[in-house]
């Protein structure tokens, strides 16, 4: 199985963008991984929130694996345990999965589209994260998943 992230723009934080090229490269010692960043449009009181989603959602939509399974990020989405989280992804893994794509958004989220593509909303936090915090705990989470399912001590 192949991970990609599809991200709404870069990391900004120099320390986010470190701790998130850590977890990629110890998600990489498990699966083939990768991070895929889409263009932001900005956030501007002249431009229209629904345009910017739509803009950011077209190119969200171009970056995704034909045939994969795509799992979305919202604070509106479902929510699991780590644990419950380890189990899903070994669950893609026995289906004989070849593509998990996760999907993060931008400033204003991501567009309905984007979500009506995806297979699972996936909630983090019912709290509202930003993107590059977000994509950090995501990282951390996927990594954690495969400790779990290893029985490593990292998650205890």
């Amino acid at each position: 199985m192949k991970i990609t992230f599809v991200c709404v723009g870069p990391v900004k934080k120099a320390a986010i963008s470190e701790a998130s090229s850590d977890y990629l490269k110890r998600i990489r010692r498990y699966v083939p991984a990768e991070t895929v960043e889409v263009r932001d449009e900005g956030a501007s009181p002249k431009v229209p929130r629904e345009d910017v989603l739509r803009k950011e959602g077209q190119r969200i939509l171009s970056a995704l694996a034909g045939g994969g399974y795509t799992v979305a990020l919202a604070d509106t989405g479902s929510s699991m345990s780590s644990a419950a989280f380890s189990k899903f992804i070994e669950g893609l893994m026995n289906q004989g999965r070849k593509n998990v794509t996760f999907v993060v958004g931008g400033a204003y989220g991501l567009h309905k589209d984007v979500y009506d593509a995806a297979d699972l909303v996936l909630s983090l936090s019912a709290m509202t994260l930003p993107h590059d915090l977000a994509r950090l705990v995501l990282y951390e989470q996927v990594y954690r998943a495969f400790t779990i399912m290893r029985g490593e001590p990292y998650s205890h």
